[in-house]
């Protein structure tokens, strides 16, 4: 994202913000840190705002904002002095990845089965991707974890009947890796999903063991 993309959506999160004060100043640094834009590292993003300071606001159409250039490029600087002040920066709870290690996902290890809610209430199910190239239309989500781990949530193609009671997804991880309870705990911890719609994968068993069935093209390594 360039320094105009990186404008463009701190802009929209002020659309509504009757004032720039400190409030808004701590409101967006903790959304740059937690819940970044285009899941971008914070480092990137800071280089964005700093390149749309370098840049004459003049020539950005601020007509949909309540807040004119002086107000706006004032907010800039002090977003980036909070974000400053908080260094040295965590990595987010959890980021999404590229998909170029997709089949070294679908074919590593079977570490849950999910019940995914409704894309309305799932921030997860709500992000998953039908994948480019997959031969068996799998949707899914590749997410760096604030831990470290890298993770898969792989998910059949959209029913045409929605399942009453959510549709079902695996998580995978990529060899090579932690134990899986170790993995699955991360998840939890970072995502905060709802421990009651994971079933760990049992040592050793089978998927048709915990009641489901793999999506296709999924061949987990026997463990």
């Amino acid at each position: 994202m360039g320094s105009s993309g990186m404008l463009q959506a701190v802009l929209y999160c002020l659309q509504f913000s009757r004032e720039l004060g400190d409030e808004e100043v701590e409101r967006l640094s903790r959304t740059i840190l937690e819940q970044p834009f285009h899941d971008l590292p914070v480092a990137e993003q800071y280089a964005g705002i700093e390149e749309a300071l370098a840049v004459d606001l003049g020539r950005t159409d601020l007509s949909w904002q309540p807040h004119d250039e002086p107000a706006v490029r004032d907010f800039l600087r002090r977003l980036l002095d909070r974000l400053d002040a908080l260094r040295p920066w965590r990595e987010p709870p959890f980021r999404s990845l590229g998909t170029d290690r997709w089949e070294a996902f679908t074919r590593g290890t079977l570490l849950a089965r999910v019940r995914l809610s409704s894309p309305a209430q799932d921030v997860l199910h709500a992000r998953l991707r039908s994948v480019a190239g997959d031969a068996h239309g799998l949707r899914g989500l590749v997410l760096r974890l604030r831990s470290g781990d890298e993770v898969a949530l792989v998910a059949p193609p959209p029913a045409t009947r929605p399942l009453a009671d959510g549709d079902e997804a695996v998580l995978m991880a990529a060899p090579p890796h932690r134990p899986p309870r170790e993995m699955v705990e991360a998840f939890l911890t970072h995502t905060r999903y709802p421990r009651e719609r994971l079933t760990p994968a049992l040592p050793r068993r089978w998927w048709r063991g915990s009641g489901g069935a793999l999506p296709p093209g999924v061949r987990p390594a026997r463990g």
